[in-house]
């Protein structure tokens, strides 16, 4: 009988739990299941002989119940349940409430050297992911893609990650179904309601990470549009060390290196070439550094694409040339000639960094500047290093917090903001010295800034000494200057005159 026509018979026997994981015996072919955590994952499989041994991270203790159902064995976490047909071994996996997630349709059959087999695509469901691609839109729906990365999300609520080494090819160019093509059935399940939580489950089991260089190998207008699209892309694949050189634009002409100098300089891994890095990239260290963290013990990017900021907007995932930096600021770089282009703006409302003018989100809106287009979100404090100090623009009304992290020391310095009664608060626990200034944005003329004691109204912005205010009129922006101790809390209050 040809290998084929046995892989398609395959049989389960019997299962036997040991502790996380979970074996079963098969009337031909190996089949293990893992648990990671309670909403991961990891399932191996052969065709023919037995599995081979594999490093799994060491998991945490799952208490899953596993029973007999007619025609298949079903397994429940605290949050997902599977079930494993007898007959073909199809995995289905489904939320504890019933709705489904991951349905393979097919048994993984022979194809050549590697082995395929197909799942569903349930309606309404949008797929991300693959790796770095140079494609506007994240939904591969009718590709058919070498994935670079096989990490796939699915806006159902879950990701599928192929764990072994090799070429993996996804087709979603017929409807209803996708085929996976991959060296061997080695693969991570993760349940999550958002790609944070996936990404927070993937950080458990990735594999160790080096820098990875985007598409700039020739400097022109074409190769930086496809860098721009390569990292937000490889962002959603959870890529989370981009490289971007530089020195190809070294003899571009200006307006190209002065977009590809905007765009280098957000990537961590930069290589400046003669190009230069700009005046912003500088005022984002402090920035950068504080996002460090989440990088290491959540494994998000500091480029979160759209769909991983906002996965509940659809129209989202159509963006992939724009991203948010952090949670806070929202980057739309130019890749075209001419200083024009069309942007999305998300869910709440937004402020032009340049401009200050403030634009009510869900719209596609029509930027030109010679700058980059830079939009921080309400309900933010985007932190910003300047040689005088380190500037907190706050954009109210919401509350809004960042954790500065001090890389001298690994401490965390807090800055909270938030309206209260009246008026707003702001603090600042700083844990070492510094020199602070509040930039309150879009607020009345206050009646009366400071602690115990009132600060005093300075002249003019540039010229504030500690512990006084300047209100900019034509902005409807308000400054506080202070030089906070380490170890002080500075606790400023704002009145503002009665409506």
């Amino acid at each position: 009988m040809p290998a084929q026509a046995l892989a398609a018979v395959a049989t389960l026997l019997s299962f036997a739990p040991h502790g996380n994981r979970i074996e079963f015996t098969l009337d031909h072919g190996s089949a293990e299941l893992v648990w990671i955590t309670n909403s991961t994952f990891r399932f191996r499989r052969t065709l023919e002989g037995p599995l081979g041994p594999a490093k799994s991270p060491g998991p945490e203790k799952v208490t899953v119940d596993a029973d007999e159902i007619p025609g298949a064995v079903r397994i429940r976490s605290k949050y997902i349940e599977v079930t494993l047909q007898k007959h073909g071994l199809l995995v289905r996996v489904r939320k504890l409430d019933g709705t489904p997630l991951l349905n393979d349709l097919t048994e993984p059959v022979p194809d050549g050297g590697s082995v395929m087999w197909e799942r569903q695509t349930p309606p309404g469901v949008r797929f991300y992911g693959l790796g770095p691609r140079a494609d506007s839109a994240f939904d591969v729906h009718g590709k058919s893609l070498r994935a670079a990365v096989p990490f796939l999300i699915a806006t159902g609520g879950y990701a599928e990650y192929h764990a072994g080494g090799g070429t993996h090819r996804f087709d979603f160019s017929a409807g209803g179904r996708y085929r996976i093509t991959a060296p061997q059935v080695d693969y991570y399940f993760y349940y999550g309601p958002a790609p944070k939580e996936i990404f927070d489950e993937h950080n458990r089991v990735r594999p160790p990470e080096s820098y990875w260089p985007a598409s700039e190998r020739f400097g022109s207008w074409m190769s930086l549009r496809a860098s721009l699209l390569d990292l937000v892309q490889g962002a959603m694949t959870a890529m989370l060390l981009p490289a971007f050189n530089l020195a190809p634009y070294n003899n571009a002409l200006p307006e190209l290196q002065t977009r590809a100098r905007q765009l280098g300089s957000l990537v961590p891994g930069a290589a400046p070439g003669t190009v230069g890095l700009s005046g912003f990239r500088k005022q984002l260290d402090t920035f950068f550094a504080s996002y460090e963290p989440e990088l290491r013990d959540r494994g998000f990017p500091v480029w979160h694409p759209l769909p991983f900021q906002f996965p509940d907007d659809p129209e989202c995932a159509r963006h992939a040339d724009e991203f948010m930096l952090g949670d806070e600021m929202l980057i739309a770089p130019m890749y075209a000639p001419g200083d024009q282009r069309d942007l999305y703006l998300p869910q709440g409302i937004w402020t032009n960094l340049e401009t200050n003018e403030v634009y009510q989100g869900r719209r596609t809106i029509t930027e030109k500047t010679k700058s980059l287009p830079v939009f921080a979100r309400n309900g933010t404090i985007v932190p910003l290093d300047s040689p005088g100090g380190m500037g907190l623009h706050y954009f109210p009304k919401l509350g809004a917090e960042f954790f500065l992290v001090e890389s001298d020391s690994g401490e965390y310095s807090q800055v909270h903001a938030a309206p209260a009664l009246d008026g707003m608060r702001l603090e600042i626990e700083s844990k070492k010295d510094r020199d602070y200034q509040w930039v309150v944005h879009h607020v009345d003329k206050p009646a009366a800034v400071g602690e115990e004691q009132p600060y005093r109204q300075a002249t003019a912005a540039n010229s504030m000494p500690d512990r006084t205010w300047f209100y900019d009129a034509a902005q409807k922006n308000l400054h506080v200057r202070v030089k906070v101790k380490a170890g002080e809390d500075c606790v400023i209050s704002l009145s503002f005159p009665a409506p």
